[in-house]
């Protein structure tokens, strides 16, 4: 049967190129440069990791805002918190109030879903509370979801429970709050997600298994067409607010010490991460997907980690270099040359990147803030995409270069040498220092002001920050 032309045009634009590359895009949860042999880590948990960080290309800095939600919402838009108004940290699984709109944002997933790829997701969301806003995944631009809802368990918190929690969140009551958080839907031991729409539990399963389960099946189901799978895992984020680690089916004694316990929980993340490599090679998918492995921010505090002979205490909602400088790597043995080493970037430039990868073009409704670097990825050029990183948090923006920090308070570091900030350079007069804060305080005089929240934006750190500002007053 001859099709109309119209429709011939249509089918012609979605398709993408034969020679297009699949993506996956994996993301680790609380967990920092200092817990990862690429970046000089000491704790030899991340073998697998480190030898695609070898045979690819690693960042060698990534900025991203120190904390999941706005983290997140970098990641998937492109555009940072001074863009996007999401300048704190959002839990709208746990606390509903809004989430990201597609009628605001278009994320990633959606353009590639425009230019005709498969579309997955498998892990953790946390940005849209599922049950408030059912088809949200879908309208974001996922095809598949099997998704952590991450909201309060029905089966635990119910009736005059449940009116309590919402009148403490209407008062933003972070110690009563807090209390709830324990009540949450496992993301690990008897699991619940929400797959495609259906709420499903997994008695006896450990979460990261059900989801990585998902994670290969959609190669295999996809093997024969261009793909993007997104797969923010749970690991190694702790089982609730206050508990911040959980055994695992390697190592299932509870009572170990927290460090052990946590380091035993990215061993098996990256596991997991070498069984999906592995995945693709028995697929005859290696050679033709890009796989790129991020972590969301900095380790919580309460745990450390061995560093190039320092102890680096982890910096979770800090723009520290422990904070908010994470793990970016990219590997695809056909197409990355081994041993690239790109000196900056931030999470802004991932949207961009991969959409010049895979041959999708941006929405003209929507334009990242960030800046692709494809062609130094793949060896096209020597030359890196940016001389300097932007990251925020709050009311603090702070950029740096391949050496020296600024922050739009003054303080001024040199992060290499001094990256736990103990020696503010701002009254020096060296003029190598005054040369290079000149050029920092350029950029940051360049940005845009701040753009208004899309809405109150309900988190713990939110709920105590103006509750000091109210007390304040």
């Amino acid at each position: 049967m001859r099709l109309p032309g119209f429709v011939f045009l249509c089918l012609t634009l979605h398709a993408p190129a034969a020679t297009a590359p699949n993506i996956v895009f994996i993301l680790l949860d609380n967990v920092g440069q200092e817990w990862f042999g690429c970046h000089g880590s000491e704790e030899g948990c991340t073998p697998e990791i480190d030898r695609l960080a070898g045979t690819g290309m690693l960042a060698r800095h990534c900025y991203t805002p120190p904390v999941c939600g706005p983290s997140r919402t970098v990641l998937l838009t492109g555009r940072y918190p001074h863009s996007t108004g999401f300048r704190l940290h959002h839990d709208a699984a746990l606390y509903s109030g809004g989430g990201l709109d597609p009628g605001r944002e278009v994320l990633f997933p959606r353009v590639f879903r425009e230019a005709g790829f498969a579309t997955g997701i498998c892990g953790k969301w946390q940005v849209n509370n599922l049950y408030d806003e059912p088809g949200i995944l879908t309208a974001h631009g996922f095809d598949e979801q099997l998704v952590w809802p991450g909201s309060l368990d029905p089966k635990k918190v119910r009736g005059a429970e449940l009116a309590k929690f919402w009148d403490a969140v209407k008062r933003e009551d972070a110690t009563q709050t807090t209390a709830f958080i324990q009540h949450i839907e496992s993301r690990y031991w008897d699991p619940v997600f929400i797959r495609n729409g259906t709420r499903e539990e997994h008695p006896g399963q450990f979460g990261p298994d059900v989801a990585q389960q998902f994670a290969l099946d959609f190669l295999r189901r996809h093997r024969g067409r261009p793909f993007m799978l997104y797969y923010p895992m749970m690991l190694t984020h702790g089982a609730t607010f206050t508990q911040p680690v959980v055994h695992t089916p390697d190592h299932p004694e509870k009572n170990l010490p927290h460090q052990v316990m946590f380091a035993n929980m990215l061993r098996y993340a990256d596991k997991q991460i070498g069984r999906l490599v592995a995945g693709l090679d028995q697929l005859g998918l290696r050679e033709n997907t890009i796989l790129f492995i991020a972590s969301d921010n900095g380790t919580e505090k309460s745990f450390h980690a061995r560093r190039g002979g320092r102890v680096v205490t982890g910096g979770l909602y800090t723009l520290t270099e422990a904070g908010g400088d994470v793990l970016l790597l990219a590997n695809c043995p056909g197409r990355i040359p081994a041993g690239r080493v790109l000196p900056l970037a931030d999470f802004t430039d991932v949207y961009p990147t991969i959409c010049d990868l895979a041959g999708v073009p941006l929405s003209p409704r929507h334009r990242p803030d960030g800046r692709s670097f494809a062609k130094y990825l793949l060896g096209e050029t020597q030359t890196p995409h940016r001389d300097w990183i932007l990251n925020e948090y709050h009311e603090t923006r702070v950029v740096r270069d391949t050496r020296f920090k600024l922050y739009n308070d003054g303080r001024f570091f040199d992060a290499n040498a001094d990256p736990g900030e103990q020696h503010d350079l701002a009254p020096g007069t060296a003029s190598e220092h005054r040369a290079a804060r000149e050029k920092l305080q350029r950029v940051l005089d360049s940005l845009p002001p701040d753009a208004a929240p899309p809405f109150l934006l309900r988190s713990q750190s939110g709920f105590k920050l103006r509750t000091e500002a109210r007390q304040a007053k």
